[in-house]
Parts: C-alpha cells; structure tokens; sequence
C-alpha cells in the first residue's frame, strides 16, 4: 500500500512583525503562499493549516486578519487560516502557541521576516515522510546589501547563503526555519528561558537526550538584515548574556567556569569572525578598502558579546526576561 504524506501546519509567529514594515511582511507571506501552493500542486500534500500568532491583545487578532488576507490574499485560497492572539507573549512564547492550534502530522515554524525560497518546503517535509525521523532543520542566511548588512552577514550566527558549509554544518536547529513531527512537540515545547534564543538550542539538548537528532536539509530562507548601530549594540549584549544563560543549563552553574567560558568564547568568535571576513568578503560584494573596517567592527561586537557574558557571569547582571527595546529596529 502506498504510504501517504503527512499533513501539515505552518506556524509563523508576528512578534518580530513589529520591526519589520508592511511590504516585508507582504514579501515572505507571498513567498510562503507560493511554496504552500506548489507542494499541494507537485508533492500532491493536502492543504494545510496556516496558524499566524501574534503577541497583541486577543481584540487585536481581527484587524491583523484583515490585514494579512488584504496584504496576501492568496493565502486564503492555498491553506486554511487560524488566527490566534499570545498576549504579551514573546518569541519562543509565540510559536508554542501557534503549536497549541496545530492538527497537522507535522509543525513547521517560520517567521514573519524570514523570506522562504522555492523548494524550501517540499525539503523540510520530505525527511519526515519517514516515520523514524522526528525534527529537520533548514538553512537560513541573513540578506545584505550594504556595509552595515554585510558586516553583519559575516559575524551573525546564520550562515552565509553560498560557500560557508563548514559553519552551517555546525549551527544549531534554526527556529525560524524547521519542522517537527507534532506528537513529539507537543511534549516538547519551547522550554522556558529568560534569554532572548536560548529555548531553540534548550529544545535541540532535549531532542537528543530523547534519543534523536534532526536532519539538516537543503530548506533556504533569507532572514531580513538588521538596521542600525543601535541594533548592533544590544544585540552583543543580549548575545553574550544568552552565551552564559546556554552554558550555565547545559554545562555548569560554576561562577569560575563561567568565566573560562567566557574568555575562550571571545578568542574562538574573534578568530572565526577573522577569518570569515578575510574568506567571505568578496563573494558579499564588500569592497577590499571595507575589509579593515569589517574587522573592527566585528571584533567590536565580539568584544561587547564577551563584557556582556562575563558581567553574567560575575553576576553584575540580573538574569531577567529579554525584550526586544522598540528603539532597535531590525531584530
């Protein structure tokens, strides 16, 4: 007897949907309409659920309907919609709510500044044709087309579109681009955390303790580059207050630790950024006179990454909720 695809839901959570304009919003739900309709019409998938969750008051979800289907309205036709409210909900908070709504055999999660490309879904769900398979991960790199953006492009923790193997074959499971099987997830979810993306690399450690792995797939998006030195500021910060949050839950709470993993963090990401700008740079479209400054920059946010950890780890920082401050823009 021939084996049927399982079905499906799509969640995308509208949290980072604050710091991103309309027309962006417009471009990834339409990219996402296309590959929805050409998995239905190729793969021979049943139309799915398609659950937007947003972080606003519950009357909010009606306006924000009407919104999506105006800006979108191909949506309608190639899935069926669920719209749902998370009040004061954040990222991770977002998604494990839109996982609550799902029916599907499958949960994908993607997000409302994450550009999905043609074949992106017909990769993440094939794997979990196989009944053993339980989580895949796609490839997300982050869009540039200035300094600034490209800068970012060669120290964020995506890795670069073309040429960079190495690296993605490292990376953790992209929240913004993966899928679970949803029996799984839905003892599984997003744990907790106080950090800004900590539960994605949480839930990957509790993967593995179960006995799995997820399977990386050839699923590429373009994630919406960041604006603003402000941005860059604050993200160092949150980062390396994340980087001490992940070792303190899945290595050790020891004060001196720590703080030996904080130093060795700064030396490993200097030198990678190092290295990344000298080999990447070119195939980015960064002219040779930028490369000296890239370096200083990114050695910056290495450097800011490292004082933001170990302040944690000396407990100069509280260790509260993180929130995305209206003031940096792009996140």
């Amino acid at each position: 007897m021939e084996r049927k695809n399982p079905t499906y839901s799509v969640v995308v959570e509208m949290e980072n949907a604050k710091s991103i304009d309309q027309d962006e919003i417009g471009v990834a739900l339409t990219a996402l309409a296309r590959e929805i309709e050409r998995a239905t019409a190729d793969e021979q998938y049943a139309k799915p659920e398609l659950i937007i969750v947003h972080s606003g008051q519950n009357t909010d979800t009606p306006l924000l309907q009407q919104r999506i289907c105006e800006l979108v309205p191909q949506l309608g036709t190639v899935a069926n919609l669920v719209f749902g409210a998370c009040t004061g909900g954040r990222y991770y908070e977002v998604k494990n709510k839109g996982a609550q709504f799902a029916t599907g055999d499958v949960v994908i999660f993607t997000d409302s500044d994450t550009v999905v490309e043609k074949g992106w879904l017909s990769a993440l769900l094939k794997p979990l044709g196989d009944p053993t398979k339980t989580a895949v991960s796609g490839y997300t790199y982050l869009d540039c087309d200035d300094f600034a953006s490209r800068t970012f492009a060669l120290l964020w923790f995506f890795p670069l579109r073309e040429g960079d193997q190495r690296f993605a074959s490292k990376r953790a499971m992209n929240a913004n681009n993966c899928a679970f099987r949803r029996i799984w997830l839905a003892n599984h979810p997003y744990p907790a955390s106080n950090g800004f993306k900590v539960s994605c690399t949480l839930l990957t450690s509790q993967l593995r303790e179960s006995g799995y792995d997820f399977v990386r797939v050839d699923a590429r998006a373009s994630h919406y580059p960041p604006r603003g030195w402000r941005f860059f500021f604050w993200r160092a910060l949150v980062t390396g207050r994340d980087a001490d949050r992940k070792y303190v839950a899945l290595e050790s709470s020891s004060q001196g630790r720590r703080m030996l993993k904080a130093t060795r963090h700064w030396f490993s990401t200097s030198w990678r950024l190092s290295r990344r700008v000298v080999a990447h740079s070119a195939q980015l479209g960064m002219p040779i006179w930028q490369i000296p400054f890239a370096l200083i920059v990114g050695l910056a946010f290495c450097t800011l990454v490292f004082v933001s950890q170990m302040a944690m780890a000396l407990g100069l920082v509280r260790d509260e909720p993180e929130h995305v401050p209206l003031y940096v823009g792009h996140s």
